[in-house]
């Protein structure tokens, strides 16, 4: 019987370290929920907001950015292991608004290694995904 409990606790502990130890030393922690920069000269207020797929609004945030200014927002602990555990992705429609003027939009899949980023130049907002 003892053999057996050996085993199987060998057999799991390697599972645990290939599946959920490994990839983390390789690839390293998650990336930020979302990184905004501002390459502008001038001061703007950026506005972020996230939908969930049946469109509900679950993050609305405003932010000011000074010039040259980067924010990175960490990602929740709960989406990290929703979508490292639970499901394989999280797909959200994130939208920006460069002071209440022009806007950008983006739909991502979340997953614990990528992130949308918001660059602000010459009065213009753009996002793209990042993934690692």
């Amino acid at each position: 019987m003892k053999t057996k409990y050996k085993i199987a606790g060998g057999i799991l502990l390697s599972f645990l370290f290939l599946y959920v130890i490994l990839p983390f030393l390789i690839v390293g922690g998650p990336t930020p929920f979302y990184e905004i920069k501002n390459n502008d000269t001038v001061s703007h207020k950026i506005t972020v907001e996230i939908f969930d797929p049946q469109n509900n609004s679950i993050h609305k945030k405003d932010y000011f950015l000074e010039p040259h200014e980067v924010l990175k927002k960490p990602k929740p602990p709960i989406l990290v292991l929703k979508t490292y555990f639970i499901d394989k992705e999280c797909g959200c429609r994130f939208e920006s608004t460069l002071n209440n003027n022009s806007s950008a939009s983006l739909l991502i899949n979340y997953h614990p290694w990528n992130e949308p980023s918001i660059s602000v130049s010459e009065n213009k907002i753009h996002i793209e995904e990042l993934s690692i």
